[in-house]
C-alpha cells in the first residue's frame, strides 16, 4: 500500500481552511489558461463566471486529496485497523478487479473507495471527484462558501 496525494483532512474546518487555501489558485489557473487561448477582456467577463471559478476551485481541492492505493487484502487490513468499518464505505467500481485506492473522511464517517485493475491515476482521480461529489460539496455548499 502507498499514499497519493496531499491532503488527509481529519475535520471538517481543516477541509474548509484548505477550500479556502485554494479558491486564489485556482483564480490564477483560469486567467492564466484564458490568457494562454488568447481570451480578450470582453471574451473573459462573459465566459469566466463565478461557476467556472468554483468549478477550478472544486478540482483542484480535489486533485491534492491523499488517496490510499492497494489490493484488496491491503484495504482489508487498513480497513480492520481505522476507526471505519465496512458500513462506512462507499465503493464504487467493479468487484471483479484486484486493486483498490481509497480515501477516508473521518469528519463524515466515511470511505470512498474506488476499484481499478491497471490504471491507478484514473482510479485516483474517479475517486477523488467521487469524494469531493458524495462528501466535501456538501459539506462546502452547506457551509455558504
Amino acid at each position: 500500500m502507498h499514499t497519493r496525494g496531499t491532503f488527509a483532512p481529519e475535520t471538517r474546518a481543516d477541509a474548509l481552511e484548505r477550500y479556502e487555501e485554494v479558491g486564489p489558485v485556482a483564480q490564477v489557473v483560469v486567467r492564466e489558461a484564458t490568457k494562454a487561448m488568447e481570451f480578450g477582456a470582453d471574451e473573459y467577463d462573459d465566459r469566466v463566471t463565478p461557476e467556472v471559478i468554483r468549478t477550478a476551485r472544486d478540482a483542484t481541492f480535489a486533485e491534492l486529496l491523499a488517496v490510499h492505493v492497494g489490493d484488496e487484502s491491503e484495504f482489508d487490513a487498513w480497513l480492520a485497523d481505522s476507526e471505519f468499518d465496512a458500513d462506512d464505505v462507499v465503493r464504487i467500481g467493479s468487484d471483479n478487479v484486484d486493486n483498490l485506492v481509497w480515501h477516508p473522511i473521518p469528519f463524515a464517517d466515511t470511505v470512498v473507495a474506488a476499484t481499478f485493475q491497471d490504471e491507478p491515476d484514473a482510479a485516483a482521480s474517479t475517486l477523488r471527484r467521487n469524494a469531493f461529489g458524495r462528501v466535501y460539496r456538501e459539506e462546502f455548499y452547506e457551509s455558504g462558501r
